[in-house]
């Protein structure tokens, strides 16, 4: 049985199964979402923001504030991506 980071643990971006999490969620796309974990997990911006919250220095309004504006972000980097293929 595999261990468990305990919620004060940082998740390495580069040893997280993307792969294993995205077949796990309700997407007939797991590729896609397994990249769309890889790109919000990798973003500092994300990394932060998850360690405010473990921290609870974040109310309500903050963090709605926060969320939106790193998937605004994303949504444009993706957008680039495609562009550029």
């Amino acid at each position: 049985m595999s261990e468990q980071p305990d919620s004060g643990s940082p998740i390495d971006p580069e040893a997280f199964d993307y792969d294993a999490v995205a077949a796990s969620l309700p997407t007939d796309q797991p590729e896609r979402a397994a990249e769309g974990l890889k790109a919000l997990m990798q973003n500092p911006a994300f990394r932060q923001l998850v360690q405010q919250i473990q921290s609870g220095e974040l109310n309500d309004d903050e963090l709605r504030d926060e969320a939106t504006s790193i998937a605004h972000d994303l949504a444009a980097r993706q957008e680039l991506r495609r562009d550029e293929q």
